[in-house]
Parts: C-alpha cells; sequence; structure tokens
C-alpha cells in the first residue's frame, strides 16, 4: 500500500474518533446540564441548589432549611399550575383550530400534541405525590 494513503487513512480515522469523541462528550455534558436544570424543579433539587450555592454555616442550616423547603413546595406547585396551565391552553387552541385545518394539518397537530404529552408521562416513581401530579397532569 502506497505511503500516502496509508497516512491518509491514518489521519482521516483519527478525525473521525475525535469527532466521536467530541459528540460523546458534548452529549453527555448537555445531558448532565438538562438532568441539573429538571432537578430545580423537584424539591431536593431545588434545596441542593440554594445550599449549595447559600452555602450556610451550621448555625445558619437549621434557619435556612425550613425556609428552602418552604420555598421548594411553591416552586414545585407553580410548575404543577403552569403544565396544567399550558396543557388547557393547547386543548382550547385545538379546539378552535380543527374547524379551520385540513385533515393532513389536524393529523400533524395532533402528532405534535401526542409526543408533548409523551414527554411529560413517566414510569411511577414509587413517589405518591410525583405519580399523583403526574396522574393530574395526564387527565
Amino acid at each position: 500500500m502506497n505511503s500516502k494513503i496509508k497516512y491518509s487513512l491514518i489521519i482521516i480515522s483519527t478525525l473521525l474518533i475525535g469527532m466521536v469523541i467530541g459528540f460523546l462528550i458534548g452529549g453527555r455534558i448537555t445531558s448532565s446540564r438538562v438532568e441539573n436544570m429538571r432537578s430545580y424543579f423537584t424539591n431536593q433539587g431545588f434545596n441542593s441548589e440554594f445550599m449549595r450555592i447559600i452555602k450556610p454555616t451550621p448555625e445558619q442550616r437549621d434557619i435556612i432549611i425550613p425556609i428552602l423547603e418552604k420555598h421548594a413546595v411553591q416552586n414545585r406547585e407553580l410548575m404543577i399550575n403552569f403544565h396544567k396551565g399550558q396543557k388547557d391552553l393547547l386543548v382550547n387552541l385545538k379546539t378552535e383550530l380543527d374547524s379551520h385545518l385540513g385533515d393532513e394539518q389536524i393529523d400533524r397537530l395532533n402528532h405534535v400534541l401526542e409526543n408533548r404529552n409523551k414527554r411529560f408521562r413517566k414510569a411511577p416513581t414509587n413517589n405518591p405525590r410525583k405519580d399523583r401530579r403526574k396522574k393530574q397532569f395526564n387527565e
């Protein structure tokens, strides 16, 4: 085999391996950031994030934890209300649009709305509060 071809193949394979590794690392970083953002909307994630930011002293922890827990519950309720309100809005939108759209357009709209609902449905969490919230949201 010609040495020029051999070196070219080595360089191309090295570039491809580098691209694959970069793609995998970038995906992992993005996944990690999304997971951190999603955990913010749970009570424990909310508390952990603010404890990390504040870095309270041991004396402050006893005072700060109940305050954070109260606001974590309020934050969670805001998210539940947001999702429920958004779902109601989209149902009303679909109802109003249906009479003005063709069959193909209605199918596309239904497909998008079904995919949106699937994103919010997950397997049971063994947490009755979370399962109740999911059931309430998907009704």
